[in-house]
């Protein structure tokens, strides 16, 4: 797969070739945007086309609501690599910016969409490309003005609700890993380099990795999970906590530090990943640091449980 970073307006094509465009944010990259891809690459192979999904650099939001703090499930890196995997051909990121936010449906299928040299397009049901009470799936096909076919897909659910990244976001902050799991497909990551922390976990028998992570993205709620974290190549069994360190610190700062079973090396500066699998518990204030520990041996034993009995 070849990443493609585009700039508004678009005045060259990526291949020579027409093209199957799918569009759409797809943060997460979850199971309703698969099987929109599916869609598309099943399209494209019966044409005998490459597929090329396009999305955003950030959140619309960020620029036209001014929506700084918005939060990810992924990153543009995390995500290209699951469209990858996919078996998308090119993955065109557009540069989201005050010009981009302010164009008319007319010109985002003009300068965008045919620029590309797009043979069809499809979408979700509810994708917009500009001022959504006009920009929108039904209005497209008099934008598009026989240029190229168009593909809407419907809405995707579980259980009655639609599938989409928003109520993902919201069950992560909830902690519901088990429910992100069913609905993006893969388990929640996170992914970042080994802090220098204060060392407490260490005086407790309980040495941990302290995260540092890309600030645009979800946290889980405060607790503690059942994870497995990946250094140098492997994936190890761990329990890791978010939070503040009530027992031990003051300070209002969240910290991510994981405890991977079996494992002592000095990972320090190195890169992991933390894959999430369930909430255990919240946070508790102990009233001493021997009641820290003997929780601490508890939630090592219920989390190696945990994965014995879900392997």
């Amino acid at each position: 797969m070849k990443v493609v970073h585009l700039t508004y307006p678009i005045k060259s094509r990526v291949t020579t070739k027409k093209l199957v465009l799918a569009l759409g944010f797809f943060d997460g990259v979850h199971v309703g945007h698969q099987h929109l891809f599916s869609v598309a690459k099943d399209i494209a192979e019966k044409k005998n086309l490459p597929l090329m999904v396009m999305t955003f650099d950030r959140h619309p939001s960020e620029i036209y609501a001014n929506n700084t703090n918005f939060q990810y499930i992924d990153t543009v890196e995390e995500k290209a690599e699951k469209m990858a995997k996919l078996g998308v051909d090119y993955f065109g990121v557009l540069k989201f910016t005050k010009e981009v936010s302010q164009i008319s449906g007319q010109d985002f299928v003009d300068k965008v969409i045919v620029a590309l040299n797009a043979d069809t397009v499809v979408a979700g049901f509810d994708y917009t490309y500009g001022p959504k009470d006009v920009a929108n799936m039904s209005h497209l096909t008099a934008f598009a003005k026989g240029r190229f076919d168009i593909v809407k897909v419907p809405k995707q659910t579980f259980n009655g609700k639609k599938i989409g990244s928003t109520e993902i976001r919201k069950y992560i902050t909830e902690g519901k890993m088990e429910l992100v799991y069913e609905l993006l497909g893969n388990h929640f990551l996170m992914r970042g380099t080994v802090g220098h922390g204060k060392r407490n976990g260490h005086k407790l028998g309980f040495p941990t990795a302290n995260l540092v992570w890309h600030e645009k993205k979800v946290l889980p709620k405060i607790g503690v999970y059942a994870t497995k974290t990946k250094v140098n190549g492997k994936w190890y069994e761990s329990m890791t906590s978010v939070g503040y360190n009530v027992t031990i610190n003051q300070e209002r700062k969240i910290y991510i530090e994981s405890n991977i079973f079996d494992f002592d090396e000095n990972i320090y500066d190195q890169p992991i990943e933390i894959k999430w699998y369930k909430y255990t518990r919240g946070e508790i204030k102990f009233d001493s640091l021997d009641a820290l520990k003997k929780q601490l041996e508890e939630d090592q034993k219920q989390i190696r449980t945990y994965f014995s009995e879900n392997k």
